[in-house]
């Protein structure tokens, strides 16, 4: 499964991470607050050593071989062993072009126990969706494999058969021979052959070895086969019939024939793989997700919580400064769908773990001026999947920084900047801005209006360490506020 998880690098946004979505305030008491955030995210690049590079760059190559693909390396050592000679695997040029999208929306209801006091319930639906193309050269243009005839036709199965049937009775021959000349020295051919016991037995063990490296790469009645062979007519597999035809001129030899033992050679490839045949080898042999578009919809992981007002100085007439300032927790259940190893991206709702979220929330204003600041840090209590394929992060930090600028009391305009980070999977930064529209500071006791907020935010990944996404993303909040008959 390692092998798996490094041919596809898995790239995720955390759930937990729509940043600017949430702020320093409570729904006042007895008043229900909905707030639903519809979230667009997309990214074809990940962060890397060397800067942004394609989401699908590691199966983008001038030859495709072990290098992107780590699991042909078994192909390739087998040719090797085959042929006697070095050999680079190659599919031939590929190249894949991916891009990732993900929408969330979560759905949350806050209600105010008190002025200071707030109980949340959030779920979230998230839908997930990975589109690719991938090309390979099917003109053939440096490919030196191609799949399998022993899969698919019985000629080729019956071909490949025979070469072990013919080595498995050479060998037998000889072996008969030098038992025949044990107990009879006398008799003919003996003397000579006896005089060559030693390379007798190498040849035997020799061609059994090759003939078994046959089978594995080629196939048997036993076997499929390795699911590329070397192609007819190229370098290789030449090798390999000339290394039988010296196995057989060995056998003449020593049993003093001048029949041929050993005439059939193995099936080759009758031309390179294609497309359809690289993604049967990916599903059928590794256990990925097919190379083609991939969509989820899902509910995500539930959270509930809490939230208290700590500060509150608002501004009155005579004071022209505001502070606020709010503490929250809450605790998030692995609802979601889990993460899977064979896919291009993750495509799962959910993280798969309880985790326990605190935050702390500030809010400054002066005049028209004002600087949102928001610290964010969540762990992991307990991982419901304890599969040991993916890297799983413990722990999550994050600092959100929000200058604004306020052209009337309910209409703002904000700047945008989060630093994320996590203990296992690296950090990124996000900058961006956006446009608010909120009554609910004009709600009060001489004003019973229900008050309605409204946000747009634009963020974009602006740096990170390798393999995090570096993605766009567009949010628009909406906060309804209703006073539920039940519950005044």
């Amino acid at each position: 499964m390692s092998a798996m998880a490094a041919m596809w690098p898995v790239a995720t946004l955390a759930q937990a991470g729509l940043s600017h979505s949430e702020d320093a305030t409570l729904p006042p008491a007895g008043l229900l607050r909905i707030r639903s955030v519809i979230a667009w995210t997309r990214w074809d690049e990940l962060f890397s050593a060397t800067g942004p590079r394609p989401l699908g760059a590691y199966l983008t190559a001038d030859s495709l071989g072990p290098q992107q693909v780590p699991a042909l390396g078994s192909i390739q050592t087998l040719v090797a062993d085959a042929s006697a000679q070095p050999f680079s695997l190659t599919l031939g040029h590929s190249r894949l072009d991916a891009t990732a999208r993900e929408e969330i929306i979560p759905i949350a209801f806050e209600y105010g126990i008190s002025r200071r006091l707030a109980v949340s319930f959030m779920t979230p639906i998230v839908r997930r969706r990975v589109a690719s193309l991938f090309r390979l050269d099917t003109t053939g243009v440096g490919a030196n494999v191609g799949p399998n005839p022993q899969r698919t036709d019985i000629g080729s199965a019956q071909a490949n058969q025979l070469v072990q049937t013919q080595f498995e009775s050479a060998a037998q021959a000889l072996q008969n021979k030098l038992q025949s000349c044990g107990a009879n020295p006398a008799g003919s051919g003996c003397a000579a052959l006896l005089a060559r016991q030693a390379e007798a037995q190498a040849l035997i063990q020799s061609s059994q070895s090759f003939a078994g490296t046959m089978a594995s790469l080629y196939g048997s009645i036993a076997s499929d086969g390795a699911a590329f062979v070397p192609i007819l007519q190229s370098a290789a597999q030449q090798a390999i019939d000339q290394r039988i035809a010296a196995f057989n001129a060995q056998y003449q030899d020593l049993l003093g024939t001048g029949s041929a033992l050993l005439s059939a050679t193995p099936r080759g490839a009758g031309g390179p793989a294609g497309v359809a045949e690289f993604r049967d080898y990916t599903v059928g042999e590794l256990g990925r997700d097919s190379l083609v578009t991939q969509e989820r919809l899902r509910i995500g992981d539930i959270e509930v919580g809490i939230k208290a007002l700590v500060l509150d100085r608002p501004r009155t007439s005579t004071r022209r400064d505001a502070l606020m300032l709010s503490v929250a927790s809450s605790v998030r259940l692995p609802t979601g769908s889990r993460k899977r190893a064979s896919q291009i991206v993750d495509l799962s709702s959910g993280g798969g773990s309880v985790v326990v979220d605190t935050r702390a929330f500030l809010d400054a204003r002066r005049a028209r001026f004002g600087l949102f600041a928001a610290a964010q840090f969540a762990a992991s209590v307990r991982d419901m999947d304890t599969s040991t394929v993916f890297v799983r992060n413990k722990r999550w930090t994050e600092l959100q920084l929000a200058p604004r600028w306020h052209l009337s009391e309910p209409l703002s305009f904000f700047a945008a900047y989060s630093l994320r980070s996590t203990d296992a999977l690296g950090s990124d930064q996000l900058v961006g801005g956006g446009i608010s529209y909120s009554t609910l500071a004009q709600y009060g006791p001489n004003n019973r209006t229900l008050p309605i907020e409204m946000r747009f935010t634009h963020l974009e990944a602006v740096a990170g360490d390798a393999g995090r996404p570096k993605f766009f993303r567009d949010q628009i909040e909406l906060r309804l506020y209703l006073r539920p008959p039940r519950l005044r």
